[in-house]
């Protein structure tokens, strides 16, 4: 990794989603910018609750953060694993133990300014790699979202396969994408020193 990795990384930090939090996700998420391509439905706190609000309690395995830059709130971030979700799973038809994300920052000023792939690089690092333990991870653009796939690029993903997703009806293609703790630059060294931690950590403030 390279010294302006190394010190965009000391810059961000991750929390866990709280109940709190969700006007600020009514308010990202009606940014045209953010919603062309991150749709969570009506954009009401209720709403808000309804989707995320199993996540913050611990019922839904999907772990939702609040993505920090320098001390102050960015974006959104999520992970999971990909077996939890077995209708997803048969359509995707990735390697076992493989973990899913997706984000979008929602502060504009942290947008086209080089913070995709940091972002994304930082917590494969800490949470999915050494906290969730998954294997591989995954993420799933729309073909047509070539920002986020150069930014995903530059993270260490590379390309798989065209999958087409079929959703609580809904159709789409999705560009999916694939990184294993070996190929995240500097990765494998990070988690495996840390992994033993990780999941202290974990069993102590998420279990």
């Amino acid at each position: 990794m390279n010294a302006s990795w190394e010190e965009r990384a000391s810059r961000i930090a991750f929390r866990p989603l709280t109940h709190d939090d969700l006007p600020t996700m009514v308010r990202w998420l009606s940014d045209p910018d953010v919603r062309c391509w991150y749709d969570s439905g009506e954009l009401t706190v209720t709403n808000m609750e309804h989707n995320y609000g199993p996540r913050i309690d611990g019922v839904d395995s999907t772990l939702s953060f609040i993505t920090i830059i320098d001390g102050h709130d960015a974006g959104y971030i999520q992970t999971y694993l990909i077996a939890d979700y077995p209708d997803y799973a048969r359509q995707v038809d990735v390697a076992p133990g493989a973990a899913g994300v997706d984000l979008f920052l929602g502060e504009a000023a942290y947008r086209n300014a080089g913070w995709g792939a940091p972002v994304l690089r930082a917590f494969l690092r800490e949470i999915i790699f050494a906290r969730l333990g998954a294997t591989s991870c995954v993420i799933g653009p729309d073909p047509a979202n070539r920002r986020a796939i150069r930014a995903y690029e530059k993270a260490g993903f590379r390309y798989l396969k065209i999958v087409h997703v079929i959703t609580d009806g809904e159709e789409e293609d999705e560009y999916v994408m694939t990184i294993t703790p070996d190929e995240l630059p500097g990765g494998a060294r990070f988690t495996r020193e840390t992994s033993k931690g990780a999941g202290n950590e974990r069993s102590g403030s998420v279990g």
